[in-house]
């Protein structure tokens, strides 16, 4: 018998007419079994409708009009699935068109929530004199971004570099926020942090 070997076929075009999120769609793949499963990830702010198309040979899928899917903001998406053929092997290509104009014809499955990368490192210190950082810790663990918390009592060496900067540090009563290395002091609520990003990427534009 001869050996067949496996081969696929990834080409991707991406259509951006008409859309203004600032990261592309990725698709990503998950094979059980006999089925490829695709799934659509959004690490932009904003919901986006996505018609993935998948021409080839070797599987087998739903038939019919491409209907548009929604992929909701800073989430991960199953939005296709192709059966493979016994005793054959996939050999397929796909095209990915996406648009934050959203439809009201398009599908919403159920949708994983993913945290992204802001546009700058968030690092928040806390102190033992710290009224707010439990706060705005929880709404950062609830909100989209990844971030990182020290607790300066647990690390005496980085809080003896930090006084440095601020010499008020052992009775500073609020959070010290260090966004892409720079110091804070002034960011007390999620919403004014929000603010600061939102400020920093304009600057940076």
């Amino acid at each position: 018998m001869q050996k067949t070997t496996f081969l696929l076929i990834f080409f991707c075009f991406l259509s951006m007419n008409g859309i203004a999120q600032k990261k592309p769609i990725t698709i990503e793949e998950k094979r059980e079994n006999n089925r490829i499963f695709f799934y659509a990830i959004n690490e932009n702010l904003q919901d986006i409708d996505v018609v993935l198309t998948v021409t080839g040979i070797g599987f087998k899928q739903r038939g019919g009009v491409e209907r548009p899917v929604r992929v909701p903001a800073t989430s991960r998406v199953q939005i296709k699935s192709i059966i493979k053929e016994r005793d054959k092997y996939p050999m397929y290509e796909y095209t990915l068109q996406t648009t934050d104009s959203l439809s009201r014809r398009a599908l919403r499955p159920a949708a994983e929530k993913i945290k992204i990368n802001p546009y700058t490192p968030i690092l928040m210190y806390s102190t033992t004199a710290c009224k707010q950082c439990d706060t705005i810790s929880k709404s950062l663990t609830a909100g989209p971004y990844l971030f990182k918390t020290m607790h300066l009592s647990e690390k005496p060496n980085v809080a003896e570099v930090l006084k440095r900067a601020i010499p008020t540090i052992d009775t500073i009563s609020t959070p010290i926020m260090s966004l892409g290395g720079a110091l804070y002091t002034d960011i007390v609520t999620y919403s004014a942090l929000l603010e600061k990003l939102k400020e920093l990427e304009l600057e940076g534009k």
